[in-house]
């Protein structure tokens, strides 16, 4: 048997957002799309997250002592095809071909937005649906399918639009033959259910690096690079955000603080005033950009595809341990005033697993996820199937975009329904 794969060193810091901030290194190489990994806790996400990139995302503390994702994690990848080889043998992510030792040719380079699987940690990941241009659902052989959090992560992509999506059947190293046939078959009828009837399904296992080859060329061929609006002023969603100065740093050396997520249209460059909103106490802040970088190194201008961080001319207190998660980065004068109040109109889920539909009531607590942002709401009435909630914290909401509504079930936070604002 091969040998199985190991983890970095926890002091790598594999898969974090990079933070040069103020330290330029050349023009590097933005990835093209990002492409969200997500599925139920323990089904081999991070793991394949590592075999795809070679980047341990798991890197928090908590994260290492637990064994699961608690934060969105980050890794790049370049994927590559060989000339010389034929079918899914040709496809692969390094520069040499594993089968002939030719050189290969570069198709593109993805970011991989690893999303944890715990049902506590469900706004997190629906946090990162928001960023997301595809998908890989990671859906292990060895336990009945679909499992809870499989069946919410997929309804989250419904939400977010996302319709490219392949699934990687996972952990088949640790079944027989019928029963990975067994599983499929239940992994078919719930993308079915949901409107993925079509979607490719990769038997692998992750931590063999198996049929890898195979998953590389599903997504090449299923997941194309989306059309971007490069036109419209800037609209950034922020994932992150971090102070990059290490302790004991003079007060003249220090730079600002860094926030980090995917650019949803326009561009960002180096040296342009953004506004970044609900800001603190609902005022929008005002503010510049100083750096650019991706993790491959620094930027002069960022489009979107990929996550990258810019680093900014803000008290880095503001930014510290992802403050600034979930603010909307954007051009001065282009966003409408955020809300601590909002009337919608809830499209309810029915669930495969765990019974009938959830309902929410008057005085229920709820959260509600707007792009990257997470906000607790109290609902404060409800007239002609419309419900009125009140926000704790202002949250920016773009026209028609949609919205992710969980309630707490049994001790779990479970996503119940969406809203078109």
């Amino acid at each position: 048997m091969p040998k199985k794969a190991e983890k970095p060193a926890p002091e790598e810091k594999a898969g974090e957002m990079p933070a040069k901030a103020g330290k330029p290194s050349g023009y590097a190489e933005q990835a093209e799309l990002n492409i969200g990994m997500v599925g139920h806790v323990d089904h081999g996400k991070t793991s394949l997250t590592f075999a795809l990139t070679g980047k341990w995302t798991d890197t928090h503390s908590e994260e290492l002592k637990r064994g699961i994702s608690i934060r969105l994690g980050y890794a790049d990848a370049t994927f590559y095809k060989c000339g010389s080889c034929t079918g899914s043998q040709a496809y692969t992510n390094k520069p040499e071909c594993p089968s002939c030792g030719k050189k290969a040719v570069q198709l593109r380079r993805v970011s991989f937005v690893d999303a944890p699987g715990h049902e506590t940690l469900m706004a997190t990941m629906l946090s990162g649906a928001a960023l997301m241009n595809g998908a890989i659902l990671v859906v292990a052989a060895n336990e009945p399918c679909p499992q809870p959090q499989t069946e919410e992560h997929l309804m989250a992509l419904k939400i977010g639009g996302i319709e490219k999506i392949i699934v990687a059947q996972n952990k088949i190293d640790l079944v027989e033959k019928e029963n990975a046939i067994e599983n499929r078959k239940q992994i078919e009828q719930l993308l079915q259910r949901y409107g993925y009837k079509d979607t490719p399904i990769i038997p692998i296992a992750a931590n063999f690096a198996t049929n890898l080859d195979m998953l590389i060329e599903a997504i090449e061929q299923n997941i194309p690079t989306p059309k971007f609006d490069l036109e419209s002023p800037l609209l950034m969603y922020c994932a992150r955000s971090f102070d990059v100065n290490k302790p004991g740093t003079e007060p003249d050396k220090m730079v600002g603080g860094v926030v980090g997520g995917s650019v949803i249209s326009g561009r960002i460059k180096v040296g342009e005033d953004i506004v970044i909103s609900p800001g603190i106490d609902g005022r929008e802040i005002k503010t510049k950009v100083k750096s650019l970088s991706c993790v491959g190194g620094n930027l002069t201008e960022a489009k979107p595809g990929g996550l990258v961080a810019a680093g900014t001319e803000l008290d880095p207190s503001l930014t510290q341990n992802d403050r600034m998660r979930g603010q909307v980065v954007a051009a001065p004068g282009s966003l409408p005033k955020p809300v601590d109040r909002i009337v919608l109109q809830l499209n309810y889920f029915e669930r495969l697993v765990g019974g009938a539909e959830i309902r929410i009531a008057v005085n229920d607590s709820v959260v509600l996820t707007v792009g990257t942002m997470s906000v607790v709401g109290t609902v404060a009435g409800m007239q002609g199937g419309k419900v009125t909630l009140a926000l704790k914290g202002s949250a920016m909401v773009l026209p028609k975009q949609k919205i992710a509504v969980s309630k707490k079930e049994n001790g779990r936070w479970r996503l119940v329904a969406y809203a078109v604002a």
